[in-house]
């Protein structure tokens, strides 16, 4: 079969490693389907900010889409398609950017099926989780007309797309609530981690967790990303300082950001300077050493709807976690990690408490957690992505 993913861009670090969940996730997915058997072609429509220093498994094609807007983009993509039709039995394409064009380019007779794939909202939609700042009165105006035009225009043009990814069952609601995809095939695909990877270049097994969480003198937490007002660093913070016996706790803080210094401000108000770490920006294999030398992974607050491919990294080194509940990422985790309601400070450090007190209860969580790992591992994941093109042709 012949596949053409179109994205955004292809960017990479100098080791080859993509950089960034939808540049991994994408590379994943053309890569376990050139495995497959199959011939695999990705464009990128804003070839301006690829960087490849290294061999890839597919082929590369480099666009430039010059509108930036809604309209541009979306007359952009329909250009690709065209040009691409005569080379692909199905497109693939990162939905939640290029839906318009594509479903236009259905509309309007194009022969190739078109599968789009959605993890993130759409612009248009107002932020539903209260992790955004409000915005100003000209802004929200402006999103409230594009909402409508989106609604009543764009709706009806996008469900001419031939199937609908998506990668939680929360943005999957969210789109049908829309009125997107709920009368066309569906399937929901966790993001891309090479978790069996991990796990083996690491050495992890079930055994191995054990032993790790057993002869832990002093439980090291983790938590990671960007130090932006939404991620809710400063709630892990508050919840450490309400902790009993913190002295037998290590909390490493990686990533950098706009709240960074804030942070850090905090961390010596409250007294925990002996215990919070912050490692700043590191490169990926320090990263993975935080998380081989870490017991428990915290994920102070998300997106209710939006999964994580941080946590499924976690996942694969056996890291039992606590993480917010009701959404995605419980989804997600299943029965690896322990939850608390957003924003409750005092919820998260009886969590904190709890599995640090018990050994049992880390390892018990340590191997659902690798479990869940070998099931979302990309190898596996591809087969469920060819499952679907296929069906769509």
């Amino acid at each position: 079969m012949k596949i053409i993913l179109i994205t955004s861009k292809l960017k990479f670090e100098d080791t080859g490693a993509p950089i960034g969940g939808s540049v991994v996730d994408l590379h994943l997915k053309a890569k376990g389907l050139v495995e497959l058997g199959h011939k695999v072609t990705v464009v990128t429509a804003f070839s301006n900010e690829n960087r490849i220093p290294c061999a890839v498994p597919y082929a590369v094609f480099e666009r430039n889409i010059k509108g930036r807007g809604l309209l541009g983009i979306q007359l952009g993509v329909h250009t690709i398609l065209k040009e691409f039709s005569k080379d692909a039995d199905v497109f693939y394409m990162d939905g939640h950017m290029f839906l318009y064009g594509a479903g236009a380019y259905r509309l309007l007779g194009g022969k190739v099926p078109a599968v789009g794939f959605f993890n993130v909202r759409l612009n248009a939609w107002a932020d539903a989780s209260g992790n955004a700042a409000r915005p100003s009165i000209l802004k929200r105006v402006k999103k409230s007309m594009r909402y409508v035009i989106e609604h009543f225009i764009g709706v009806p043009i996008a469900n001419h797309l031939d199937a609908f990814i998506f990668n939680t069952p929360q943005v999957q609601r969210m789109y049908h609530n829309f009125g997107i995809g709920k009368d066309k095939p569906n399937a929901v695909i966790e993001d891309f981690i090479e978790t069996r990877g991990i796990i083996e270049r690491f050495g992890v097994t079930a055994s191995s967790v054990e032993k790790h969480q057993k002869t832990a003198l002093r439980i090291s937490l983790l938590a990671t990303g960007r130090m932006l007002p939404e991620k809710g660093f400063d709630i892990l913070i508050r919840a450490l300082s309400n902790v009993r016996n913190r002295q037998n706790y290590r909390l490493i803080l990686s990533g950098g950001g706009e709240e960074k210094e804030r942070l850090e401000k905090l961390t010596k108000e409250l007294g925990l300077s002996e215990t919070i770490f912050f490692s700043g920006w590191v490169e990926k294999e320090k990263l993975y050493q935080f998380f081989k030398e870490a017991h428990v992974f915290i994920f102070p607050k998300w997106w209710i709807e939006y999964g994580s491919a941080v946590l499924t990294e976690a996942f694969a080194f056996g890291l039992p976690s606590i993480i917010p509940g009701g959404g995605a990422l419980e989804w997600l985790a299943k029965s690896s990690a322990l939850t608390f309601h957003n924003d409750n400070v005092d919820e998260l450090a009886r969590q904190i408490e709890k599995l640090g007190e018990s050994r049992e209860l880390r390892v018990t969580l340590a191997r659902e957690a690798l479990a869940r790992a070998g099931e979302l591992d990309a190898g596996t994941l591809a087969k469920r992505l060819e499952h679907t093109l296929t069906s769509a042709i």
